[in-house]
């Protein structure tokens, strides 16, 4: 496989399946700026930009002059070596230099570095978001205070040790009026047209990335016939979560199959009433595609994990994982969202609801994989409601996640989806509130019996997130309000 680092190209022989990024950097090559912390991709010290061709020419095509770079920010330690072939990786090493990036010199001004564990950490994730956002968006306080937000997002997986996060944003603040017509990142790789070009000979010249032990089909019938034949090798699209078993599991993974180098597979666009999301489409992606059309989905996306992790993680990976905790299949659920399996080249559809059996336990037949999920947008005068507890608002699991669908017509139910995750062994419907609920008046009488019935539908445990007991009535307070707010 070949990669660019900051600014050379690196041909990496058959890399193990379950190397990371971290460790690649630190021991292969000695480039220290780039931390561990946690591991788990939580604190952010070990974050790098990873930056790839957009749209990504992984079929052999010549370069073209309409090709970019699309930059984003990744946790190195949960990111798998062999994930990064015609990528990008710019750690902070790099810019280390008497010529400062004018993030390192807000920073520097701010007093924003203390311990200096995690700095390196925020260096990467602000420069990553100065260079994506649009110098006439921060051209003056006034614009950049309506993109504070921005900031924290990009910052919310980047934890401090020190509680320093006030002179943080105060560097950012310093960054708003000045120009990035040509990011300073730049200067110190090279220039953005040699990256251009060697990405794109990269790409071009050793299209066909070839190891024995990561393994990355191209087409569609390439991903599915090896599946086929090797059912027991894991799929990976982010490793957010796979990698989790081998940086704290200590687990060894010989194989792995990864699915991001099909075009199908990263396919998200509308058809119809539906969004159609594939397999291999991250996160951070889909957030920015439903602003419009699905803002419920954006907003919990918002609190889903960290920018980071978002911008690996994919929204069928939440799925397939099959954790009771994940935060997206209660929203899925509610708006009776479908799933394309396939197996060898024959595809199935089934609904979401039917996928999760048991707990960790889902419909999918040995070989067979989540092709994509159909995602139905709400009817004329359907609301739609989610929510999710957690301690921490950003980068946090799940104590509950409660999501709702409701259609009142002349002050009847006549549609009703209630789904929780956290509640049970496998995100589930609240099947019998919602038939008592049907067909029933609104009213405030009605929504005060909603924690009788729901106690019939779950009995959710203790655990280190919550007591069983504020699961079941912080569960039946967001329900009561969601059909009071639909109410009004």
């Amino acid at each position: 496989m070949h990669l660019l680092l900051n600014q050379t190209t690196i041909e990496i022989v058959d890399p193990a399946a379950d190397t990371t990024l971290l460790q690649w950097l630190r021991e292969s090559h000695h480039l220290t700026a780039t931390k561990e912390g946690c591991a788990v991709g939580d604190c952010g010290a070990c974050t790098v930009i990873v930056g790839q061709l957009e749209p990504a020419l992984k079929t052999g095509i010549e370069p073209t002059e309409q090709a970019k770079i699309v930059y984003h920010s990744v946790n190195a330690c949960i990111a798998l070596l062999g994930s990064l072939h015609g990528c990008h990786v710019i750690s902070l090493d790099i810019l280390q230099s008497p010529k400062l990036h004018p993030v390192q010199q807000a920073m520097v001004d701010c007093h924003s570095s203390q311990c200096g564990f995690c700095s390196p950490g925020f260096v990467m994730s602000l420069v990553v978001w100065w260079l994506n956002t649009p110098a006439d968006a921060l051209a003056t306080p006034e614009a950049f205070a309506k993109h504070r937000h921005g900031v924290e997002l990009a910052l919310s997986g980047n934890l401090c040790r020190c509680t320093g996060y006030h002179p943080i944003l105060l560097a950012a603040d310093q960054l708003a009026p000045m120009d990035r017509t040509t990011d300073p990142l730049f200067d110190h790789v090279g220039g953005y047209d040699k990256c251009l070009f060697e990405l794109q000979n990269i790409v071009y010249k050793t299209n066909d990335m070839v190891t024995r032990a990561y393994r990355t089909p191209t087409t569609l019938k390439e991903l599915a016939l090896a599946y086929e034949v090797s059912p027991s090798i894991r799929l990976v699209a982010g490793s957010t979560d796979l990698a989790l078993d081998i940086t704290h599991g200590l687990k060894s993974i010989d194989h792995l199959i990864d699915i991001t180098g099909v075009a199908e597979l990263q396919c998200i666009e509308q058809r119809g009433n539906e969004i159609h999301i594939g397999a291999g489409v991250s996160l951070s992606a889909v957030e920015a595609f439903c602003q419009q059309p699905l803002p419920a989905m954006s907003d919990l996306l918002g609190r889903f994990a960290s920018r980071q992790v978002r911008n690996r993680a994919t929204l069928v990976g939440n799925i397939a994982n099959s954790s009771p905790i994940a935060d997206m299949p209660p929203l899925l659920l509610v708006l009776d969202a479908r799933l394309i399996l396939q197996h060898g080249l024959n595809q199935r559809t089934i609904a979401l609801k039917e996928f999760n059996l048991a707990y960790k336990k889902t419909a999918l037949a040995a070989g067979e994989f989540i092709h994509s999920v159909l995602l139905p947008l709400p009817l004329k005068g359907q609301q739609v409601f989610v929510e999710k507890v957690s301690k921490r608002a950003e980068d946090d699991i799940s104590a509950t996640c409660v999501a709702m669908s409701i259609t009142i017509e002349q002050g009847e139910i006549a549609q009703i989806n209630i789904a929780c995750g956290g509640m049970a062994a496998i995100p589930k419907m609240a099947s019998i509130t919602q038939s008592q609920l049907l067909g029933q008046t609104l009213s405030s009488a009605l929504i005060a019996q909603v924690p009788a019935w729901l106690a019939q539908d779950y009995q959710p445990i203790d655990d280190m997130r919550a007591s069983a007991a504020y699961r079941q009535r912080v569960t039946a307070n967001l329900i009561q309000g969601f059909l009071t707010e639909a109410m009004a």
